[in-house]
C-alpha cells in the first residue's frame, strides 16, 4: 500500500462542477465516508467513488511515525478504533513537511499489520529519521 496525500472535503464539493479533476488526485469526504480516485479512462476523464456508500460513514484518526520507534524496518502506532478486520486507508498528514515527505518516499512505506487498537507500518527503502505524520481514514 502506498502513502498519498489526500484531500478533505464535505460531499457536496465532491462533483467535478466544483472541486476540478486532477488524474491520480485522492479525495476524501468525512460527512459521508466517501473516498474517490481521479482518473482517465479511455481518454475520459471519471472521478470514482471506490467504497460503497453504506451509509456507516467513517472517522480519521491523526497518528505520528516516531523516528526513534522503528524496529527491524516496523513500526506499530496506536489506532482507535482499528481492528482486526477494519478496512481503511492510511496517507500522509496534509501538515507533512517537505524533509518529512523526502524521508517517506526513501522509506516507500506500506502497511504490513493491523489489530485491534494497532497499524503496522513498514519500510520497504530507507527508514526514516525524522518522525512522520500520518492519517488514518476508517471506513466504518
Amino acid at each position: 500500500m502506498a502513502l498519498f496525500k489526500i484531500l478533505k472535503g464535505d460531499s457536496s464539493r465532491i462533483s467535478t462542477d466544483v472541486t476540478p479533476f486532477h488524474d491520480g488526485w485522492a479525495y476524501f469526504t468525512p460527512d459521508d465516508g466517501g473516498f474517490y480516485i481521479d482518473s482517465e479512462d479511455n481518454g475520459e476523464q471519471k472521478r470514482h467513488r471506490i467504497n460503497p456508500n453504506t451509509g456507516g460513514g467513517s472517522s480519521d484518526v491523526s497518528a505520528t511515525l516516531l523516528a526513534s520507534a522503528w524496529s527491524a524496518g516496523q513500526q506499530t502506532v496506536a489506532i482507535e478504533g482499528m481492528t482486526a478486520d477494519t478496512d481503511g486507508v492510511v496517507g500522509i498528514s496534509q501538515l507533512i513537511s517537505d524533509a518529512e515527505l523526502e524521508a517517506v518516499k526513501s522509506a516507500e512505506l506500506y502497511v504490513c499489520g493491523q489489530g485491534d487498537g494497532t497499524l503496522t507500518i513498514a519500510a520497504f527503502g530507507d527508514v526514516p529519521t525524522c518522525d512522520i505524520p500520518i492519517v488514518v481514514i476508517l471506513l466504518h
